[in-house]
């Protein structure tokens, strides 16, 4: 057969076989569902059928919620969860990567150089233990054993596109499993992709631990609205997913020896009104704007969060004033809930180099355009998130079942940190500590 899927740095190789110990005999599937806020089990609407999720919580211990990261979206969340540090440590400081105006704005924390601490594939990796991840966020080029990484073509915005992940996947490792698994299906959603391919992993290759995120949800949310008509046959095909991740495990003949996590990023909040701060800063001239309204350049620059609004500008400028006066229209306007200083973007664990953050009022969120309107009424419902995470309705999700995992244990509320330290524990790692937490002791048998 063709060497496909060869390890990469921190797998298993003939010379350094594990020893019987007891983390080399365990393993550990975690999944994400990004945007599962922790109602949808706690209080779920009365119609939806989500029989594999209930049967984990019943059969497991959970979270009544899970207080995460500013800002409270997906790239700095997915590696809090993996590092069991917050942003301003671990590096992922928000989705977007670039912070100069106008330079590279489609470009996400893809990669993994970014991330500045140890992680629970660098955990593994020393021990000799395999690892596998299914478009988990900035895992490109991370030591992973087999590794498929979320990752798209800028040029092409947040468009799937299989050739493009296959350079950033581990070699061969796309093909492999095009040769058991065949090609995707004509219209399949990506989702349904991301699950079979992690099935293969957990069948295939058998990785002491496997970190797989499915999007379907969030996107929905996003479109629609938290709580809404279309978000629930959402979560109902999602759940059918972690049905097949469960099947899998079983045919790898792992049930006696895998811990199960499920855990998600952030909920969400509904919206009703965009705001537009790079409007007012344009026109301040604090950043240069094309004729059709594209940022290229400019004294500061912008992250725009959903929920939250980051201004950066150089240690070496006294820029306040002015950005003060730019955005002072805003404050009369009942759209800002508050304006964080950085000592307190500081406090929160966020990205030190941040000058000015805006959190969004109830049902507003923000965006990045340039030019028209500051404030606009969005046409439809929809669902945001970037909020700070301690808002109500932004509490993630934390379920634990397998065959180490107690039955029956409500933790109430933890802290997003604490779920890495918690997984080396379920690996039987004990050695080693990743962040400041302690892991969840008391939902092990």
């Amino acid at each position: 057969m063709l060497a496909l899927g060869l390890p990469a740095q921190g797998a298993l190789g003939e010379d350094q076989a594990p020893t019987a110990s007891s983390s080399a005999a365990r393993h550990v599937v975690m999944i994400s569902v990004d945007g599962l806020g922790a109602s949808w089990y706690m209080a779920p609407p009365p119609t939806l059928r989500v029989p594999n999720l209930r049967r984990l919580m019943d059969e497991g211990s959970y979270a009544e919620g899970v207080v995460g990261v500013y800002p409270s979206v997906t790239y700095p969340s997915h590696t809090t969860l993996v590092t069991g540090r917050l942003p301003g440590e671990h590096g992922i400081f928000t989705n977007l990567s670039s912070r100069q105006a106008g330079k590279n704005p489609n470009d996400w924390f893809w990669f993994a150089s970014a991330i500045q601490v140890p992680t629970l594939w660098d955990a593994l990796g020393e021990r000799g233990l395999t690892t596998a991840a299914a478009f988990w966020p900035a895992t490109a080029g991370a030591h992973i054993t087999w590794n498929i990484p979320e990752i798209w073509d800028p040029q092409k915005a947040l468009v799937g596109d299989p050739l493009y992940v296959a350079k950033y996947a581990t070699p061969g490792l796309l093909f492999e499993a095009a040769l058991e698994l065949g090609p995707p299906r004509q219209g399949e959603d990506e989702d349904t992709t991301r699950a079979n391919l992690a099935a293969f992993l957990v069948r295939k290759h058998k990785p002491n631990l496997l970190l797989l995120h499915l999007a379907g949800l969030d996107d929905a949310e996003h479109r629609h609205g938290p709580g809404s008509a279309e978000a629930m046959p959402a979560l109902e095909k999602t759940d059918a997913h972690l049905g097949e991740i469960l099947d899998a495990i079983r045919a790898a003949g792992l049930a006696d020896a895998t811990d199960v996590f499920v855990v998600s990023d952030h909920g969400f909040l509904s919206v009703e009104r965009e705001v537009n701060p790079n409007v007012l800063l344009a026109k301040a001239g604090l950043l240069q704007v094309d004729d059709r309204g594209k940022v290229t350049g400019g004294k500061v620059a912008t992250v725009a969060n959903g929920g939250s609004f980051f201004i950066y500008w150089p240690e070496s400028e006294d820029l306040a004033r002015e950005v003060d006066a730019a955005l002072e229209p805003l404050r009369g306007d009942g759209v800002l809930w508050g304006v964080l200083s950085r000592q307190a973007i500081r406090d929160l664990g966020a990205e030190p180099a941040i000058r000015l953050a805006l959190e969004a009022a109830p049902g507003v969120e923000f965006d990045d355009r340039a030019k028209g309107e500051v404030t606009r009424k969005l046409g439809s419902a929809a669902g945001t998130h970037g909020y700070l995470p301690f808002r109500a309705g932004l509490e993630s999700a934390f379920i634990a079942w397998g065959p180490h995992i107690k039955s029956g244990v409500s933790l109430r509320r933890i802290r997003m940190t604490a779920i890495a330290p918690t997984v080396l524990r379920a690996l039987g790692i004990e050695q080693q500590r990743l962040g400041p937490d302690e892991p969840l002791e008391e939902i092990f048998k």
